[in-house]
């Protein structure tokens, strides 16, 4: 399966280098060798499982909330808190950043 870069440097960049988890016990002190942010992007929605490869359905999340998001007891609930928000940063991002189509 191709995925599309492009679609998670977006999510990256909608970020702002942070993790988007509104619950996120504690983002990273440290960084990466080249200075950017501990961050893994995530498709809410698995492409297996119907999601798509689109910053709609995908988010930034640190390790630890990506760990919680695949393997903790919360999962489910979490998934889905992380899905609208994924849904309202890329409505958000996409209102601020790209010209109107009048």
């Amino acid at each position: 399966m191709v995925r599309l870069d492009l679609a998670r440097q977006a999510v990256l960049l909608r970020s702002g280098g942070r993790c988007e988890n509104p619950a996120c016990g504690g983002q990273p002190a440290d960084v990466k060798d080249d200075g950017r942010p501990i961050l893994e992007v995530d498709h809410v929605r698995r492409i297996s499982e119907g999601g798509r490869d689109h910053p709609i359905q995908m988010v930034a999340l640190c390790p630890n909330c990506h760990a919680m998001k695949e393997h903790g007891r919360q999962r489910d609930a979490l998934s889905a808190t992380l899905l609208k928000v994924a849904e309202q940063a890329h409505a958000q991002w996409v209102t601020r950043h790209l010209p109107s189509q009048i």
